[in-house]
């Protein structure tokens, strides 16, 4: 919750309002960074070192608009190796803001993006800039009024399958808080699976869920196939990846 001041009286804003109104303030319209092989979730901070020229001067734009920015992963062939571009596909995109910039002494720029909610790119917009600016919804959390699933019971669920595979990192004060904080459950399933380096496809699909108990389901699939893999072979190591290079 936040607290905005208004003709003299408090009010409370939830980070959704906030949110929205961010993206009044620009009719909608954000810059997008494609990532390569990075797909970024709400709740999730990344580290960026950005040396494209265009990505750069989308960064230094957004931190002067103080803008939030979209990101996308990078459409690419896998056989010609070329960048697909999007056209007016419609795209499920993470809204994300710059924190700690950095603009090192080649004009780079070195970056945490931290992932504030779901959107939706309705179409790129073309544009005199380098770089490419879309028309974006919010695509906050969906809870059905009347859920096909027990929702503490499923939490417990997904707490328990993951704490099996990943003991090493719940023994880590942070993901502990996270865990057994009283936390929403939709940010919960984002949280874990933020941090289960899933390959980008699989991420991908738990990013256009906006209905949390649909994303619930396929973050348990995704923890019983890990499962499955483990068992049939024990020695297999879960690396994870803390930087992306644009």
């Amino acid at each position: 919750m936040f607290f905005n001041e208004s003709m003299g009286n408090y009010h409370m804003v939830t980070e959704t309002e906030r949110i929205e109104q961010q993206l009044q303030d620009c009719s909608g319209v954000v810059p997008v960074l494609s990532l390569e092989e990075h797909v970024l979730l709400p709740q999730a901070m990344q580290l960026l070192r950005i040396s494209d020229p265009q990505d750069c001067l989308l960064v230094k734009d957004a931190l002067a608009a103080n803008s939030l920015i979209a990101v996308d992963v990078k459409q690419i062939c896998q056989q010609s190796g070329e960048v697909h571009s999007p056209g007016n596909e419609i795209r499920s995109v993470c809204l994300a803001s710059i924190v700690s910039p950095c603009q090192l002494e080649s004009g780079h720029y070195s970056v945490m993006v931290r992932g504030v909610s779901r959107a939706r790119s309705v179409n790129l917009l073309k544009s005199d800039l380098p770089y490419q600016t879309a028309l974006v919804e919010l695509k906050p959390d969906y809870y059905p009024a009347e859920p096909v699933i027990h929702r503490e019971h499923r939490q417990l669920e997904l707490i328990e399958h993951y704490t099996q595979l990943f003991m090493g990192r719940v023994a880590n004060p942070v993901y502990y808080h996270h865990l057994h904080r009283d936390i929403e459950f939709g940010k919960l399933c984002d949280i874990l699976a933020n941090s289960m380096t899933l390959e980008p496809p699989l991420v991908q699909l738990i990013l256009s869920e906006q209905d949390v108990d649909q994303r619930s389901d396929l973050l348990l699939s995704f923890l019983k196939s890990i499962q499955r893999q483990q068992r049939r072979d024990p020695a297999a190591a879960f690396v994870s990846n803390d930087f992306s290079l644009n």
